[in-house]
């Protein structure tokens, strides 16, 4: 893993910053956004620093696609929501804020979920996410 020093998902990667994670493998992770657009949105991080997409290599490429879809389908079976928004920025003009690159699963009409905007909302969708992507493997 390379990472940056300023970089905030290195250092979550690097397990030096808290954060709620629901799936993890060698080569990526994803973490509940602090932000959250909508119930359940996740984000989606190669461990290996890349400013952004431009600077994956196809192996890279390829890991992230792997998790975005392993943790995709936990959030459909988590959280039965009627849609998923995959949103990737590159550079500030495209809107994004952290540059390292990452991938937004946002789940569309989740009903009767709490936002996800306080901590213990955040722990408890994680919780859910993570146990169903354990249980599809």
């Amino acid at each position: 893993m390379s990472a940056t020093r300023d970089c905030t998902f290195c250092a979550i990667a690097a397990r030096v910053a808290p954060a709620d994670r629901v799936y993890e493998d060698d080569a990526t992770f994803a973490i509940m956004d602090i932000h959250p657009q909508a119930p359940g949105h996740v984000l989606v991080i190669p461990k290996r620093h890349a400013a952004q997409i431009y600077d994956l290599d196809d192996a890279g490429a390829a890991e992230l696609a792997r998790a975005l879809v392993r943790v995709a389908r936990g959030i459909r079976a988590a959280l039965s929501p009627e849609g998923l928004s995959v949103r990737q920025a590159n550079g500030r003009a495209a809107g994004q804020d952290v540059m390292h690159v990452h991938v937004h699963l946002i789940p569309r009409g989740v009903a009767g979920e709490p936002t996800g905007r306080t901590p213990g909302e955040r722990a408890a969708i994680a919780a859910r996410i993570r146990a169903a992507i354990e249980t599809a493997g």
